[in-house]
Parts: structure tokens; sequence; C-alpha cells
């Protein structure tokens, strides 16, 4: 299921016309789809009183259609005007055809009397390109009615909700389902539209798979059966050798829990083996609490940084792994710097996948052609600042729209980006993810270096060959990103957002992988 903005969605309908599916037989099938929908809950509409409130353009088009079929099947509709007649085009055609029917009673809006003695309500005012406020005598209607017992229903998305950012109006329709056409839109799964939206339908109009390959790479909404269909799946014959071998080069004298919790999110997300590759007191610290890796003492600088003389070392080392992952709690420094591109180089050489994060990141960030150059299958995860850093431009920008961003990174390394955000974009040149996972409860220092680990845990955990399955570092990074958003979940629902932290969300991950069947 793909998530488009606006633009987006206009072009995949002209696709479809140009395909032969008509703009006019687009409008039908989504008023018949919405139809359809009211008969799964409402058998019969016989006898039932049906109110469609309906603009000038093709969101009211749809209206008219589904005010038809009500009709047809002998409701009694009032069909309430929000602002002129459609003056042209096939809006107007949908208009037309509800005229002359004895059981659909069109009104303006200024002539309603709204009473609660309807058993349907149909937003089709606004679609997908509206922003800012609904008209007053709009609003202090559907205020009113959102307190209804009617079975309240949005055409593609409630009247009073910005399909990109998710802001809403107050007063928009508080409706029970959102029959959304051929994708959910950006805004519907953000705070607070979402919580208008209700339940979301998304229905087949015509407008097929190659219509919105045609605009380009644009996301696929992560769910449970892709991200379980990511993770492999563990058999009574299986022994830590098929889950592959697993290297963290992460941590400092003052950010063990960096350490400590990638470590975690990795031993939690299926990795068979784990070693942990920093200076004495982490090893220290991180050995006295968790006990499923192992370690490999590393030189540290005066100051406790992980040392750039260990890079001898790692070489050695580095290809006995099938995953490693760089950066967490490292320090922003020029040890940092080295060892993170000579990984990306080693990464590069052996096809090793490589996992950078934090000051990983942001120690390379002013020569991040390093990544594409050596041919490295990397996974970069940063937040709008650090993507900021990356791209060599302000986090505003970044946050006008993150998924550019994230695109524009991708293409220029061609690694993986996770974006981190609501939702986390997981992007690769050819691949294009959305995760809405999650909530405010990751909004702590610790949240990345868990799902570092995570993504980090599944990637080697999964036998097949990098060369034989070009989307696997994709799939996995979502499958990571999803279900780390899974977790926190679990962990707000039991504890709070306020109240948990990000070790609480790396502790709930053994129900998050229960819940998909891994």
């Amino acid at each position: 299921m793909y998530i488009v903005t606006p633009d987006q969605m206009k072009a995949a309908e002209a696709a479809a016309d140009k395909k032969g599916v008509s703009y006019l037989q687009l409008m039908e099938n989504a008023g018949k789809a919405v139809y359809d929908e009211i008969l799964k809950i409402i058998p019969s509409v016989n006898g039932v009183k049906a109110l469609v409130f309906c603009g000038k353009g093709n969101n009211g088009g749809d209206g008219f259609v589904i005010a038809r079929h009500l009709a047809k099947n002998n409701a009694f509709v009032t069909v309430v005007l929000a602002s002129d007649i459609p003056s042209d085009g096939i809006a107007r055609q949908q208009y037309d055809n509800i005229t002359d029917r004895d059981n659909i009673s069109v009104i303006p809006i200024s002539q309603a009397d709204i009473t609660d003695n309807y058993d349907i309500i149909i937003d089709a005012v606004f679609g997908t390109g509206f922003h800012g406020t609904l008209p007053e005598k709009l609003s202090e209607i559907f205020g009113k009615l959102s307190h209804s017992r009617a079975l309240k229903i949005a055409v593609d998305i409630p009247s009073g909700a910005d399909s990109i950012s998710g802001a809403c109006s107050e007063s928009a329709l508080k409706c029970d389902i959102t029959v959304t056409f051929a994708a959910i839109k950006t805004g519907m799964l953000l705070s607070p539209a979402k919580s208008f939206c209700g339940k979301i339908v998304t229905a087949d109009i015509g407008i097929d798979d190659h219509c919105f390959k045609k605009i380009g790479n644009i996301p696929v909404l992560m769910n449970n059966s892709l991200a379980a269909d990511a993770i492999p799946v563990r058999n009574d014959n299986s022994h830590k050798g098929c889950f592959g071998k697993l290297l963290i080069i992460a941590g400092s004298d003052s950010m063990s829990g960096a350490a400590a919790m990638n470590t975690m999110g990795a031993l939690r997300s299926g990795a068979g083996l784990v070693k942990l590759f920093s200076v004495p007191s982490v090893i220290n610290r991180v050995g006295s609490s968790i006990y499923e890796c192992t370690f490999h003492t590393a030189v540290s600088t005066p100051d406790g940084f992980i040392s750039k003389e260990n890079i001898p070392v790692l070489e050695a080392i580095a290809e006995n792994f099938d995953c490693i992952s760089v950066g967490s709690g490292m320090g922003n420094n020029d040890n940092t710097a080295a060892i993170t591109e000579r990984m990306i180089q080693l990464c590069g050489e052996k096809n090793i996948p490589l996992i950078i994060d934090a000051d990983g990141l942001n120690s390379i960030a002013d020569r991040i052609d390093i990544i594409r150059n050596s041919n490295c299958p990397a996974v970069l995860t940063p937040h709008p600042r650090e993507l900021g850093r990356l791209l060599g431009t302000d986090v505003s920008e970044v946050l006008s729209d993150r998924l550019a961003a994230a695109q524009k990174l991708a293409r220029l390394t061609n690694a993986v980006i996770c974006a981190k955000g609501m939702p986390t974009y997981i992007v690769s040149p050819d691949d294009c993810y959305a995760s809405y996972t999650g909530n405010g409860g990751l909004s702590r220092g610790g949240s990345g270096d868990v799902l570092t680990g995570i993504i980090s845990g599944i990637v080697t955990s999964d036998s097949r060959s990098l060369t034989d399955n070009p989307s696997l570092l994709t799939e996995s990074a979502a499958a990571g990103v999803y279900v780390f958003g899974l977790s926190a979940d679990i962990a707000a629902k039991k504890l709070s957002m306020t109240g948990m932290l990000p070790t609480d969300a790396a502790n709930s991950l053994p129900e998050a992988y229960r819940q998909l069947g891994r």
C-alpha cells in the first residue's frame, strides 16, 4: 500500500486516465466504493436517512455518486451543498444525475437545519487539496454532528484535515470510517488528523500499481506482514551459527549506555553472535549487565574514546563478521572519523553490511562520497539535524520535506537511509518505505542506539546474499524501524509515553516479535 501526497495522487490519476480509466469512471468507482463500505455495516439501506455534505469539486462529485446509490436503494437522502453548485466538469455531471430523484432533497448549507435524526452522515466537502480552516457554518455543523450516533464516513480524507502535514481543524467531523482511494494520503496517519479519520479503508478505484510506479520512488506503508517477511524464521533445528555474527564498534568513557543499548537491541533482534568492540571502561560496565555477548577490548585515547590505533586490529577481525555497526556513543572526533572511514572502505572490499549511526555519521559528514566510492553496502540512520549535516543544508530545509532529503542522500551515497521522525522513511535509490509505528516516548537520548542494534541484528541474522537480493538491506532496515516503533508502542501502553525509556522499548522487543510471529 502506497502513501502519497496530493500531487502524487493527481499524477497517478492522470496515468490511469491515460491508460483508459477516465476521471469520470474513477469518480464513479470512488462513490461506489464508499457505498459498498456502508453496506458492510448497514446491509440494507432501505428507509435509512442519510445526510451527504458535498463540496463543489471532485470530492463533492464523489458525494453525489454516493447519494445516487443510496437513493437508488431506497434510502432517504439529504444533500447539503457546502458551497456553490459545481459549475462544470465531471462533478457537475454527477450533480445533474441526482436532481430528478424523489428521495433526494438538495439544500444549501444556509438552510440546513441539522438534528441528530440521521443514520448515515457523509463528509464529501473538501478533498486532499484542503489547507487552512473550515468555513464558519460548516465548522459549526460538523462540530455538532461529531457527537451524533450516526455512522459517519469521510470521503478520501476528513474535510479540514491537511493531507500532507496532518494538521486538522478542531471542528472537523470526527468520523467512524474514512474511505480513501487507491493510496493512503501522507497526513492521514499523523496527529491530529488521524484521530478524525477513524478506521481507514483503502479502496481500489481502478488505479493500478503501474500508475504509481510511473510517479517515481514513492513510499510503501510498512505493516506487520512486510516486517515479518524481512525477519528470518527460526526453527527447532537452527543454532547460533545460522543467524550470523555481528561486530558492534561503539561507546566511550562518557557514553557507555549507547554501547549497551545498541548491544541489547541487536541481541533482542536475532543475531546469533554479538561482539562489542569498545574501551575498557565500557566493557566493564556493559559486561556487568549484559551476559549474552562477547567483548574485544580496544585501545583507548587519553580522554576515553576508541583510538584509531585499533584500525589494524579491526582490519584483521572484520572479515569474520556478517555485519558491522559503527558510531554509537563514539564521540565526534578524528579517531571516530578514521575508524568509520576505514570500516566503510573495508566493508566495501568485503561486501559486509555496515550500519552507521550517530557519531559515525557526524564524523564523516564532510566527505560522504566515500560511501559511494567504496561500494559499501551501508545503512545510515540520521535524525533530521544529522541528515542536514550530511547534505550540507539547514535542518529547517530537511524538515520541510524529509522524504526528499532522504532520497537525495540515498542517491548521493547509494546507501539505505533511515530518516528518523514521524513517519520514519527508509529509502534506497530503488525502494522506499514509511513506518508510522512509535510514539513520543522515544523522544529521548538512547533511542537511536537501540534502533541501530535492532537493524544490525536483523541484517546479521539474514543469511541471504546481498548480491542475489539487492533489496535485502532496505527491507531489513524497514523491518527494524517498524519493529522498534511497535515495541515502543507496547512499552507506552504499559508505562506511558512520559514514563517509558528506550530500554523499555528494547525490553518490549520479544512481545513485538511475538506479534509478528517471529
